[in-house]
C-alpha cells in the first residue's frame, strides 16, 4: 500500500505529516493486501481567513478494478483528516464485501449437470 500525501495552502509540520501517515496505516493497515495506493489531499480553501474551510479528500485505489473517494470539510485539520480516513476505511469494507457476495451468487447460480439429474 502506497500513500501520497499531498498538501494545499497549508503550512506543513512535520508533526502533521506524520499524523496523517500513521492515521493512513492505522485505519487502512488491515486492509493493506487489498489497496494499491492511497492518495490524502488537505487543502486550506480560504487561506487565511479562517472558518470551515478546510479540506481533505482521501482517493483509495483498490486492488481489483474500483476506487472509493471520499471528500470532508471541517475548521480542525486533524479532525477532518480522522473523519475523512474512518469513512474511507468503511466504504472500502462495503464495496470488498459486496464484490464478495457478486463473486459467491454468480458461482452458486451456476448449477453442476449432475444435480439437475436428481
Amino acid at each position: 500500500m502506497h500513500i501520497d500525501i499531498q498538501f494545499r495552502g497549508i503550512d506543513v509540520s512535520q508533526a502533521l505529516r506524520e499524523h496523517a501517515e500513521r492515521r493512513a496505516r492505522f485505519t487502512l493497515g488491515r486492509l493493506a493486501g487489498r489497496i494499491a495506493r492511497v492518495s490524502i489531499s488537505l487543502v486550506d480553501i480560504n487561506g487565511p481567513k479562517g472558518g470551515d474551510d478546510k479540506s481533505c479528500t482521501v482517493q483509495i485505489s483498490l486492488q481489483q478494478p474500483g476506487s472509493v473517494v471520499v471528500e470532508e470539510l471541517g475548521a480542525d485539520l486533524y479532525q477532518v483528516l480522522d473523519r475523512s480516513l474512518a469513512r474511507a476505511g468503511r466504504t472500502v469494507v462495503r464495496r470488498l464485501e459486496r464484490q464478495a457476495r457478486q463473486r459467491y451468487a454468480a458461482r452458486s447460480e451456476r448449477i453442476p449437470a449432475e444435480a439437475e439429474l436428481v
